[in-house]
């Protein structure tokens, strides 16, 4: 699949069958579960809300959260009308188990081959390249020594570029800026790699909250 092609339909609309191995693992489940928590569904798609009731008419203990009613309302121990949220910095203080600060996940990868780079961002979990950057900027630079700056590259699933100069000290440094899609206010993050022929793997991962990358 490449961008700008029709988007995967993965969800089930209203009328759609489960796929049945979804469905049969959600009734084994709830055929053995001893607690079922529902957060913000109204239980009123079957076959879906079937699971929750199953645990319940077998013993089970159901605590349902949503702002209103559901029509299984009669069957929890507990009817908790809150938001999501609000509910479950409850339950997991309750817990003691602190809940970590969401990041943003990027994987990036760059090849440096005879002087070609290439830098091409992947699926976290899969060697599926997207469009993650908007622009790219690469210096090479020999200490504090400017030898090369490129203009604005663009590209989709990869951005490639010759780099006009040839390192034959071992002291070159090449530094690429990315510039990201922005869809979550992401500053520019710069790598650094020497000028020789190699690939590096690099996950970023953004906190929006405090506008900082970290390197892993």
């Amino acid at each position: 699949m490449k961008c700008s092609s029709a988007l995967y339909d993965s969800i089930i609309n209203f009328g759609e069958s489960v796929p049945p191995q979804e469905f049969d693992a959600s009734f084994e489940h709830a055929e053995k579960a001893d607690v079922c928590l529902v957060l913000g569904s109204s239980l009123r798609i079957p076959p879906a809300a079937y699971v929750p009731q199953t645990v319940a008419e077998r013993g089970g203990k159901l605590a349902i959260g949503n702002l209103q009613l559901t029509p299984m309302a009669s069957l929890p121990q507990l009817n908790i009308h809150a938001l999501c949220d609000d509910l479950m910095r409850g339950l997991m203080a309750k817990l003691d188990i602190p809940i970590p600060e969401w990041e943003l996940h990027r994987r990036v990868r760059i090849t440096i081959q005879k002087q070609k780079i290439k830098i091409m961002g992947l699926d976290v979990d899969q060697d599926i390249p997207y469009t993650l950057f908007s622009r790219v900027r690469i210096f090479v630079r020999q200490g504090t020594l400017f030898k090369y700056e490129s203009k604005q590259l663009t590209g989709r699933e990869f951005i490639e570029h010759k780099i006009p100069v040839n390192d034959s000290t071992g002291k070159m440094d090449v530094y690429i800026e990315l510039h990201w899609q922005g869809n979550y206010n992401e500053p520019m993050y710069t790598l650094r790699m020497q000028l020789t022929d190699s690939t590096r793997e690099v996950h970023l991962f953004y906190n929006p909250k405090v506008r900082m990358w970290r390197e892993q």
